[in-house]
């Protein structure tokens, strides 16, 4: 017997009082039977679509086509799917054809793995189990239902779900389903980029979210999602760029922009490679890595917003610190990597460290309580942080709106960077006379 809300209990009971099944099933039944919080919940039906907005005041067709509704009840949300059997899938993910059924047996055959094809009735308080998904749950076995192969035929997604629920729940493949991943790898490329993006992401809030990629080379799918870190695997690649942005990965913290800053990183090694009598060095990784962090982003359709933060921590991961920086450059750093991001920043560079086998990391924390009590100090960190402005540097030095007003701010900059004291604007003011006599009138002279 499992927990069912209350409102999923009186949601059944209306189906049976109709003449109708209904039945809780896919995740949610699943994640009960393994011990986990459920908060949503997906329901499967013998009543036909038309059947359910009969029954109930405010129904919205979600996807007709494919019999799901979705009914409105006192400000809450459930979405209910007719049983049915999928026709052919010509496009390696949906099926060209659906045929309604009062068969529920027949709706949990065309599921994809037989942790997924559990349904529970909250009124009898009855599992439906035919393909024994409780069996493999608690082997902790990720088994398709039925034939393997014809399931990633017809829907490429699902080696994708295979991989990231053995990830997630720390699962392992059943062999059948890691040999039709391998012969069937090439055909996630009909799959949409958002979605592969979505599963990618939630692969990476595991625990330990290496398992997943590892597995995703030694099937040949990361060849086809994620091509660069592939070329990264030491079968490809000079030295083992793959195994330690894995590392990183495991090492850093359990979000979004963390995991993928951490995977992406080192991305670039394998080009920028270069040995010189032994030395190994890759020059210029740093910037190209956020290049390709960029590319690989874009590609996988995340916001415009994720994928400048990410390509930011990439681009300045090569942070250097060490005691001798002045608190000059130490303010150069945090304004070049910005206020924002400072704190990811150096939580990047901590899984770094640790994927390297170190357990702490002294010059980081060194960093770090310079970077808080320089922000804590209030010095300007950027050019809004100056005491004057473009109008006054036009005001005061007779210019027009141009590109020199945004030298002379520059300079200004850079001295307050030096030395947070004279950002007064009686003082800043001179300063800006003083550079534009030397400086301006030099360069004005040297063009003409």
């Amino acid at each position: 017997m499992l927990a069912m809300p209350a409102n999923v209990i009186k949601l059944a009971r209306r189906f049976r009082s109709a003449g109708y099944e209904l039945f809780v099933v896919g995740g949610a039944v699943r994640d009960a039977l393994r011990g986990r919080p459920v908060s949503d919940y997906d329901f499967a039906t013998s009543a036909r679509p038309e059947e359910v907005r009969g029954l109930f005041r405010r129904v919205i067709p979600t996807g007709l086509k494919h019999g799901t509704v979705t009914i409105v009840e006192h400000g809450e949300h459930f979405e209910v799917t007719t049983y049915r059997s999928d026709g052919d899938y010509s496009d390696h993910r949906r099926p060209d054809t659906v045929q309604f059924t009062r068969s529920l047996d027949q709706d949990l055959a065309r599921r994809d793995f037989t942790i997924n094809a559990i349904a529970y009735d909250p009124v009898d308080r009855t599992i439906v189990d035919p393909y024994d998904g409780r069996g493999d749950i608690a082997a902790q076995l990720v088994r398709s239902v039925g034939s393997a192969a014809t399931r990633f035929d017809e829907d490429a997604l699902r080696m994708l779900r295979a991989v990231r629920f053995a990830c997630v729940f720390e699962y392992e493949l059943d062999p059948p389903v890691v040999a039709a991943i391998e012969q069937l790898s090439a055909t996630i490329d009909a799959v949409s980029a958002e979605r592969i993006r979505d599963e990618l992401s939630k692969m990476m809030r595991a625990a330990q979210p290496s398992r997943g990629w590892e597995v995703l080379q030694a099937t040949g799918l990361l060849a086809h999602v994620v091509p660069e870190l592939a070329r990264c695997h030491p079968d490809r690649a000079p030295v083992d760029v793959f195994g330690h942005l894995l590392a990183t990965v495991d090492c850093s913290e359990n979000d979004e922009i963390s995991r993928w800053a951490a995977l992406l990183h080192d991305i670039a090694k394998p080009e920028t490679y270069q040995n010189n009598a032994g030395t190994v060095h890759f020059p210029g990784h740093d910037e190209r890595s956020a290049e390709r962090a960029i590319e690989i982003l874009t590609r996988l359709r995340f916001s415009n917003e994720t994928v400048k933060r990410i390509s930011e921590l990439v681009r300045h991961h090569m942070i250097g610190y060490s005691a001798t920086w002045s608190d000059a450059a130490v303010r150069r750093f945090i304004a070049r990597v910005g206020r924002d991001a400072i704190d990811d920043q150096l939580r990047l560079a901590r899984a770094d460290r640790c994927a390297y086998g170190a357990r702490t990391a002294p010059a980081i924390d060194e960093l770090e309580d310079r970077i808080v009590a320089i922000l804590r100090s209030n010095a300007p960190l950027t050019m809004s942080d100056l005491a004057i402005d473009g109008r006054d540097v036009m005001t005061e030095l007779g210019l027009k709106p141009g590109p020199v007003v945004g030298i002379v701010l520059r300079e200004l900059y850079e001295t307050v960077l030096d030395n947070p004291e004279q950002n007064e604007r009686d003082t800043l003011l001179a300063i800006a006379k003083e550079f534009a006599r030397q400086r301006l009138t030099y360069d004005s002279d040297k063009e003409s």
